[in-house]
């Protein structure tokens, strides 16, 4: 599990990461010798060991979104304690983190709302049957800037997986800017989009 002093601490969580790698190494040279060994004790050392990783995998991910987070707002907390919540009640969400590029020239509509950044206000603002679910969050550094904007859609073509309409959005609108944006699906898959692909993460 991971240690809740680590979360919000790059310098711990990477120590961390570490130490649980060296760790799963250690378990794999053990499977190595079972399996040479014809023991059959290694199905229960494979099965801990896809635990590891799975662990491994949650940490990673909060490693490296806090690490990104960190470079558009400094409420990079109170964000991922907004899409961790969201997550878990499998509320929809998009929202885009301003840059350094502009991105007004690419999003339609919106409300203004231009409030500092929390979870309970962006759970209320993504919650079902709010007038304001659909669409993408606006924040600009620390402040959530607007709701329920639309964002450009891409014109790519993924041969590999069919987009839902908050991801095609999200690549095209980070096709077009430097924007950071965060999703989160109505089964509480977690991912982010930048420079044009969009990649999973685990919430912690």
């Amino acid at each position: 599990m991971i240690k809740k002093n680590c979360q919000n601490d790059p310098t711990l969580l990477h120590e961390e990461m570490t130490k649980q790698l060296h760790h799963i190494v250690g378990m794999l040279q053990d499977s190595i010798t079972a399996f040479g060994q014809n023991d059959i004790r290694i199905l229960n050392d494979l099965e801990e060991i896809s635990k590891e990783f799975a662990e491994l995998e949650t940490l990673v991910s909060t490693y490296f979104l806090n690490c990104l987070l960190s470079e558009y707002t400094s409420s990079s907390s109170e964000l991922s304690r907004a899409v961790h919540r969201m997550s878990l009640k499998g509320q929809e969400a998009l929202i885009v983190l301003e840059k350094s590029d502009p991105v007004a020239p690419y999003i339609k509509g919106g409300t203004a709302i231009n409030a500092q950044i929390s979870s309970p206000l962006l759970e209320s603002i993504f919650h079902p049957g709010s007038r304001l679910q659909s669409g993408a969050v606006l924040i600009q550094a620390d402040k959530v800037v607007s709701a329920g904007s639309m964002l450009p859609v891409t014109e790519q073509i993924f041969w590999d997986r069919l987009f839902d309409i908050n991801e095609a959005s999200a690549v095209g609108l980070s096709e077009r800017c430097d924007a950071l944006i965060l999703l989160v699906s109505g089964k509480g898959a977690t991912s982010f989009c930048l420079d044009g692909n969009i990649y999973p993460f685990s919430t912690a």
